[in-house]
């Protein structure tokens, strides 16, 4: 690392536990925020909330998308929801450290440009490969739109209000992912899949119009050198060989000669990208800032959450439509409570980051999650009983994530220079995929295709899969994460 980045780093740092320290002390009366940061944090919610929309919103339209490419194999069909996965995840870091560098409007612009182009040859796809080109570059602008949607509009709000606009803009994107379930099967009992994609058209034109409104430049104070390209070139390879052995390894067989080979690429180039990420001026990924005990811990804690929170949103619409026989409506009508108690949540959670530090929710939100999983294991039956089990679990899961996701998000970034915004919030989310694809892989392995006697003791098995994983988390804040920040600069 230059010298440059280890001050910016240092300076960035924020210690850990002190000797006698006790309750965090009460904040100074809160900056006032802008409109014009308001409008910012509007226009990059919008954008992340789109692009988590379609991270869900294909799954309940596979059977007729298969419908019409019926000469089509369903594994090649898959590949229209796993090619978004699989190709956002893997390019994130890359557009996250060039929107630092390059400008984080510029790369925001681009990423939403890409989507419409893709969303809209998508919609008009005359065949199966056309779909899933066309998916690939709406999973090319995805990557440049999540981590430049959040760093665009951090530099618009003072320091001790970042809290309030992580809060805002993290809770956007799972409730978009909760509510695409019911509004996916909504438009497919009205029309056809092509109209689900054609909506996110308009959606993604009214945010790059915000960009040139109410959205300014910004980028990294210093850039030295050129980018390690060649530690981008193996980083984008790591991240996808990962995210495609653990997503396609239940349905291809962990034996498979494709997922083998992923998973050797990963093992043979992950040390070979740290290496370089340690030895290049300009590396994909500063290590001295990933190094920072909170920014680790948090990214840790990052992963041990999402392989339980988000890969659970598959568990309950199977459970939903295997074990009580719902309709893919009253499916998406039911995961509702989830994204709407996440809303009210993140608001009351921003305000007490703010005023007491965030450290307070990231210690105690993860027991909530734990409590979402417990539910159903205690509560849960063969026989629908959606207001005593499933519901309560669902609208739990969104208040624990409500609580310990935006917190987390806020804080990784509140130690860091303004500089790293975009790489730092790229790798975060990046772990985040990395864990909902593996929770995923595990779920699917689980349930498999189990007979209605055998798929309810598969559920128990996932559930306390997923609880082992929330209570870990959980212990990993309690134990290791700072108690005390410095107030911010």
């Amino acid at each position: 690392m230059t010298s440059g980045t280890e001050q910016n780093t240092a300076a960035s740092a924020e210690p850990g536990p002190t000797a006698g320290a006790s309750a965090p002390a009460v904040a100074a009366p809160a900056t006032a925020i802008s409109p014009r940061a308001w409008r910012a944090l509007a226009v990059g919610s919008v954008a992340f909330s789109l692009m988590s929309f379609n991270t869900t919103a294909t799954n309940l339209a596979f059977d007729d998308i298969s419908e019409t490419f019926s000469s089509s194999r369903p594994s090649t069909l898959a590949w229209v929801a796993s090619v978004f996965f699989i190709g956002m995840a893997s390019l994130l870091p890359v557009s996250g450290r060039l929107a630092d560098r390059l400008g984080r409007r510029r790369v925001l612009r681009l990423g939403l440009i890409l989507f419409i182009v893709g969303s809209t040859l998508s919609a008009l796809a005359p065949a199966a490969a056309v779909l899933i080109a066309a998916r690939r570059v709406c999973a090319a602008g995805g990557a440049r739109v999540v981590p430049a949607s959040l760093a665009v509009v951090l530099p618009e709000f003072p320091r001790e209000r970042h809290m309030t606009a992580v809060a805002f803009w993290t809770a956007s994107g799972p409730l978009a992912s909760a509510l695409a379930p019911a509004v996916s099967a909504l438009i497919l009992a009205a029309t056809s899949w092509r109209a689900l994609f054609a909506l996110s058209i308009p959606i993604a034109a009214v945010a790059l119009v915000g960009t040139y409104r109410v959205v300014r430049e910004s980028k990294a104070a210093k850039v030295d050198g050129r980018l390690d390209w060649i530690g981008v070139l193996l980083g984008t390879v790591v991240v996808a060989g990962l995210v495609f052995a653990v997503g396609q390894g239940p349905s291809r067989g962990w034996t498979a000669t494709s997922v083998v080979a992923a998973a050797v690429a990963v093992v043979v180039l992950f040390p070979v990208f740290l290496r370089r990420c340690r030895r290049h001026p300009q590396p994909l990924l500063n290590l001295d800032v990933f190094l920072l005990r909170p920014v680790w811990v948090a990214n840790l804690a990052n992963f041990l959450l999402n392989l339980g929170s988000m890969a659970v949103w598959l568990v309950w619409p199977l459970y939903l439509g295997r074990i009580w026989g719902y309709s893919k409506l009253q499916i998406g009508l039911s995961l509702i409570p989830g994204p709407i108690v996440s809303a009210i949540v993140t608001t009351f959670g921003g305000k007490v980051s703010e005023r007491y530090g965030h450290e307070v929710l990231v210690r105690w939100g993860p027991a909530i999650n734990v409590l979402s999983l417990a539910w159903p294991l205690l509560f849960m039956t063969q026989e629908p009983n959606y207001l005593v089990s499933v519901g309560p679990a669902i609208a739990l899961t969104g208040a624990g994530w409500a609580l310990t996701q935006p917190p987390l998000n806020s804080g990784v970034l509140s130690r860091v220079g303004a500089d790293f915004y975009g790489e730092v919030n790229a790798s975060f989310n990046t772990v985040r995929n990395v864990a909902g694809a593996l929770g995923v892989a595990v779920a699917v392995a689980i349930i498999g295709d189990a007979d209605r006697g055998d798929a309810v003791a598969a559920y128990d098995r996932v559930l306390y899969t997923f609880l082992a994983s929330m209570v870990a988390c959980w212990a990993v804040l309690l134990l290791l994460y700072p108690r005390r920040s410095r107030p911010a600069k």
